[in-house]
C-alpha cells in the first residue's frame, strides 16, 4: 500500500517536491531453515501438519524401507531447502524536491535533493513462532534516514557540481541488544560502551569545461574530507559496504561526441 503527491506550483517555476508513503507487506517470503528447525517445527508449531512436515519422512510403525527403526526420519528424505512461510514489512517516506531557475548573468542552477525515512523495517523468520518480530531498522546497512543532494552551476562552458550524501546513525550490533522488542528485554545491553555508528556526511565536487561542441572535460574529487569507515569497519562486505571504502577519490576524464 502507498499513496503520494506531486506539488509544482505555479507561482515558483523550477520548483517541484513529490512525496511518497510506503507500507510494504510481503507473506510467504523465501527463508532458508536448516535441518534441526524444520524437525522441531514441524511439531512445535500450533497448526499440525504444517508446511514444515512436508520437508522430510519418517518410518511408519513397521519401520522403513532401508532398516530405519519405526517412526525414525528415513534416510536420505529430508530436505533442508528456503522455505516461503516468513514475513516481510517495511513502511516510510520517500521524498524528492527539485529547483531549476536561471540566476541573472551568474549563470543556471539546478539542484535536487532525495531523502527517504524508513519508519520501520522487520522480518518474521522464526520458525516457531511466526509472530515473532526482527528488527532490521537501523541495523548496519539498514539506516533510517538518508539523503543525496545534488548542485550544479552552469555557466557557459562551465559547470560546477557538488554533491553531499548523509548516513544516519546505526546500530552497532542489533536493535534488539539494546532496545525491547515486543515486550522483550533488551538481549545484551553490555554488548560495547556505545549503541551507535555515528552518523555520516559525504562531499563531493565537479567541475566540467565544454572545450568545443565535441569535447568535454570533467574531473573531480569524491569523498573531500577523506572519510573512512567509522570504528575500524571495513567498507566491505556486509552492512558496512554502505559506506566510502576509498576515502579521497579523484577522478578526470574526456567526452568526445562525434
Amino acid at each position: 500500500m502507498g499513496f503520494g503527491f506531486v506539488l509544482t506550483p505555479r507561482f515558483l517555476p523550477g520548483f517541484s517536491a513529490s512525496v511518497d508513503y510506503y507500507n510494504i507487506k510481503v507473506k510467504n517470503a523465501i527463508s532458508f531453515v536448516g535441518p534441526q528447525t524444520i524437525i522441531s517445527a514441524c511439531y512445535d508449531l500450533p497448526t499440525f501438519p504444517n508446511t514444515f512436515c512436508n520437508q522430510f519422512e519418517r518410518a511408519g510403525a513397521a519401520g522403513g524401507r532401508s532398516g530405519e527403526s519405526p517412526y525414525a526420519l528415513l534416510n536420505n528424505s529430508l530436505l533442508a531447502s528456503p522455505l516461503n512461510y516468513a514475513k516481510l514489512t517495511a513502511k516510510g517516506i520517500d521524498t524528492e524536491i527539485a529547483y531549476r531557475h536561471q540566476v541573472g548573468k551568474i549563470g543556471r542552477v539546478e539542484t535536487r535533493l532525495t531523502y527517504t525515512h524508513v519508519i520501520n523495517e522487520n522480518q518474521y523468520v522464526s520458525a516457531t513462532d511466526p509472530e515473532f518480530r526482527d528488527v532490521l531498522l537501523m541495523e548496519l546497512g539498514n539506516p533510517q534516514d538518508a539523503f543525496n543532494w545534488n548542485t550544479t552551476l552552469t555557466h557557459g562552458r562551465f559547470s560546477l557540481g557538488y554533491q553531499m550524501r548523509y548516513i544516519s546513525k546505526m546500530m552497532l550490533n542489533t536493535y534488539e541488544d539494546f532496545f525491547s522488542v515486543q515486550g522483550r528485554p533488551p538481549e545484551n545491553p553490555d554488548y560495547a560502551d556505545r549503541k551507535f555508528y555515528p552518523s555520516v556526511f559525504y562531499h563531493d565536487v565537479r567541475l566540467g569545461v565544454d572545450l568545443n561542441k565535441q569535447f568535454n572535460f570533467y574531473g573531480g574529487i569524491d569523498n573531500l574530507a577523506n572519510k573512512h569507515p567509522p570504528l575500524g569497519l571495513t567498507g566491505i562486505g556486509g552492512g558496512s559496504s554502505i559506506y566510502d571504502a576509498r576515502g579521497r577519490f579523484f577522478y578526470g576524464g574526456v567526452v568526445a561526441k562525434f
